[in-house]
Formats: C-alpha cells, structure tokens, sequence
C-alpha cells in the first residue's frame, strides 16, 4: 500500500500508541497476542509463518490522542490475504462511534488496495484493543448506530460488520495469557489509569517468572519504563524498586540491573548526534543480544544440567526473534535432542536464503 505523508512527516507522540506498538507490534508478540484474543475459529485459518505488519495507519492527526492502529496481513490456509486491523481506544470510556469510524479507515484501506491493483478486496478483521477502567457498554455491530437499520425492510440498504472486542477490564490477571512479556505488557495497560498498577505489576511479574523468566519480558523492560514516565511520571528508579521486589532472591536480579543500566545509558545518549546515536544504537542491540544468549543458556542448563559446546556455539549466531521464540519453545523440551531438533529446523537467520523484502514487524 502507498504511504501515508502524514505519518511519515509526524513523529508518534502519544505513550499509549508507542508503547502499544512496541508491545503488538513485535512479530512474537503479535502471534501470541492474536492467537489468545481472536475467536479460535478465525485464527485456526491462519497461515502464522506469513503474518506481516502492514506500515501504514489510517488514524488522522486529530484523533490520534485518543486512538492508535496496527494492521496485519496474513495468509489464509486457503491461499487468501486477510488483514486483522486492530484499532487501540486510549481513551478511559468506551466510544460510542467506534464502528463508524472503523467503517472509514477499512474503506480507506481497501481504496489503497484498489489503487494498487487487486483484483477483489480482501477480508478485514476489525478489532477494538480496549484499556479503559470502565466495561465497554456500546453495541460492536455497526447497524446498531443507523436509525431504522433494524427494520426488514430496510435491513438490505445498510452496510453492517462486526468488530472483535479486547476489553482488557472484562479479564481478571489470571486470565491475561501468552509469553511473559506480553502477559506483563497487557496487565500494565490494563491497570495505567489505577492507583494498584504498582501492586499489579509486581505480582503478575513474580507469576510470569517462576517458570517463564524469558527474552520476551527482559526486551520490554526499557519501553515499560518509558512508557511508565510518561503516563504515571513513573521514575526508573522506583520502577527498578518494583523489579527488585518481584525478582528478590532470585539470580534475574543481576539481569535486571543490567537492563537498567541500559535503560540509563538511553537517556545519557540523548541529544547526541545521530551518526554516534546509531553506533550506540547498534551496541545496545549487541548487548540484548548477548543477554538473550545467557539467558537461554541457562534456561537450557537448568533443564537438561549441561549443553554441548555445539549447541552453545549455535545459539550466539541465533538472532534475537529467534532466541526469544526458543525460550518459549525449550519449556516443552523432554530431551537434548528436542534442542538439536530445533536448532537444525531454525538456522541462524543470516544463513537463511533472501527473501523478498516486505514490511514486516521488527521483532
């Protein structure tokens, strides 16, 4: 699809939308997200080695504090493209005129479709990311807004679609599932607005780390604290004080105060001139890197008592999408060989052939 100028000219202010896209936004993170808060039917069809970010948006400028998008294309088993367009509410109440303004950014997004020469317009699944205290109370089904739409009569001259509803408010913590950095991420938008996010937050990470400390919530560590300043004029350092807590006694306390002094690190880069800022830049991704790879190692250590220098070999080429996906998988590892299995089916990405450059997630 064509490029929006207005997004490439204004740079994302809003906390809730960069954060929200940092979070969904990461392939793994948007795979476990749409598997766990799709219908099971609908992704059942998905072909999830094709899932894709589209880098567009269709929220204009004076909506966009109070609403963000993201939109994915997938595969179908069947051969089809389908698009999951997810819009996130930021406000704190539910918006009556959701669906309506859902209708209008499909359209646009079939009109770029249209322009760029398909043949038919492929499905969209429209889905509202809801993190406000109070329940969403309005209709997701657009005839609901048309008056007399419900009359038979009528019914054939209005166009009507239902959106997917996430209202984080309607789950309870315990219900709030997927890899630990999208658990965590999710409980923290759901409680932003509430006096007991310091508690929440602390409890769902002693949870998450018991048996699940992993890549996925090291790497949200950073964008958590930014996004915590922002909204809450959260310090980093009474954030670490909640990490502290949560990891008391524990050998990821070393790992956290690692990740803080990163974290540290971003704000003395700032204002530095750009050519150094990405030199820097790169360090830092060397650094998660190799963190990932400890964190791995001795994941894999404590599961099977020692790993072959091989296998040790072959995780520092991993990238970090793959390290983190390996941390989840390695939980249902019976035996070493489960691991040399799935090194051989996930080669280092650089030794992959070139694929077709797509817009796709950073992971």
């Amino acid at each position: 699809m064509k490029p929006r100028e207005q997004t490439e000219k204004q740079p994302i202010t809003n906390p809730h939308d960069v954060y929200f896209k940092k979070l969904i936004g990461r392939r793994t993170l948007a795979v476990q997200f749409l598997r766990q808060y799709l219908p099971a039917p609908v992704t059942a069809e998905f072909d999830w080695r094709t899932l894709e970010r589209v880098e567009d948006t269709f929220v204009t400028e004076q909506l966009r504090e109070h609403f963000s998008d993201l939109i994915f294309r997938v595969r179908l088993k069947s051969g089809d493209a389908v698009y999951v367009y997810i819009l996130l509410e930021h406000k704190s109440a539910p918006e009556k005129w959701v669906a309506l303004q859902l209708l209008g950014y499909i359209v646009d997004l079939w009109q770029d479709l249209k322009e760029a020469g398909v043949a038919k317009l492929p499905l969209v699944i429209p889905v509202v990311f809801y993190h406000g205290q109070r329940r969403w109370n309005v209709g997701i089904n657009f005839r609901e807004l048309v008056a007399g739409a419900e009359r038979e009569e009528w019914r054939g001259f209005v166009p009507d679609f239902a959106y997917h509803l996430c209202d984080l408010s309607r789950y309870t913590d315990e219900e709030i599932i997927g890899a630990p950095g999208l658990q965590v991420g999710l409980v923290l938008l759901k409680y932003v607005f509430n006096v007991e996010l310091d508690e929440r937050l602390e409890r769902v990470i002693k949870r998450v780390k018991k048996d699940k400390l992993v890549v996925s919530l090291m790497d949200m560590i950073v964008p958590m604290a930014e996004y915590l300043a922002a909204t809450r004029k959260m310090s980093p350092y009474r954030f670490k004080e909640i990490l502290d807590s949560a990891f008391s006694g524990s050998e990821e306390g070393d790992t956290m105060q690692t990740i803080f002094d990163i974290y540290k690190e971003e704000g003395r880069e700032e204002g530095r001139e750009e050519g150094r800022e990405e030199g820097h830049e790169e360090g830092r991704e060397k650094g998660r890197q190799e963190e990932a790879v400890n964190l791995v190692s001795r994941l894999l250590v404590r599961r099977f008592t020692q790993i072959s220098a091989r296998a040790n070999a072959q995780l520092r080429r991993l990238s970090l999408a793959q390290l983190e996906q390996l941390s989840e998988d390695l939980l249902d590892f019976e035996k070493v060989a489960d691991l040399t299995a799935w090194l051989r089916s996930n080669p280092p990405a650089a030794a992959r052939p070139a694929k077709r450059k797509m817009a796709s997630v950073t992971s």
